[in-house]
């Protein structure tokens, strides 16, 4: 018995076409949020984008699609004849299963499945670069504050070194002779007092 994969009540037999359904329902979430989907004009330029792009290729985005183009014609945004209808892409035989029926959904040759494959491998790595290159920005950013926070809290700090190391070393120095003077001072007292 086969593996089974499901994504929102679809049941998927091939791996690939299965990750490709997890990526549209990801697309589908996305529009969810971003757009306002009620709105038949907003529906329809969505529903148009996306046929024009062959965004969907999966059963999720077949049904998206539908769900989309029910929201355009009850809100009159464009007449059913003016509407585009949903391409169902017949598969070139990439397999059958049990029931006879293709295991890869409408538009999915091996080609195209390579080619979109390839493309979500080079986003995927894209993503993880990206994500390293903000962890790295961002220690740098924290290694940056560390610095200076412990450069202000040192005795000699970038920005004061030199000048205060100066005057440090010339206090010490004026303190040296002053004492050394001191002691003379006292020697000269010493001699003086003595017959």
């Amino acid at each position: 018995m086969s593996e089974k994969y499901v994504v929102e009540h679809f049941s998927f037999e091939n791996k690939a076409v299965y990750e490709r359904a997890q990526m549209e329902a990801r697309l589908v979430g996305t529009m969810r949020k971003k757009y306002k989907l009620t709105n038949g004009k907003i529906a329809l330029k969505v529903y148009q984008k996306a046929l024009e792009e062959e965004v969907f290729m999966t059963a999720v985005g077949h049904s998206f699609l539908r769900e989309l183009r029910i929201i355009a014609l009850k809100t009159n945004a464009l007449p059913e004849e003016e509407l585009p209808e949903i391409p169902i892409r017949t598969g070139d035989g990439g397999g059958q299963n049990p029931s006879g029926g293709s295991t890869a959904p409408a538009g999915y040759s091996p080609g195209r499945l390579r080619e979109l494959s390839r493309f979500e491998r080079l986003y995927e790595g894209q993503r993880l670069l990206n994500r390293k290159l903000k962890f790295v920005l961002a220690a740098l950013v924290v290694l940056v504050i560390a610095i200076i926070v412990i450069d202000f809290k040192s005795e000699y700090s970038v920005f004061t070194y030199f000048t205060d190391y100066k005057a440090k070393m010339e206090e010490e120095l004026i303190q040296k002779y002053e004492g050394w003077e001191k002691e003379l001072k006292a020697r000269e007292d010493a001699l003086d007092q003595s017959p």
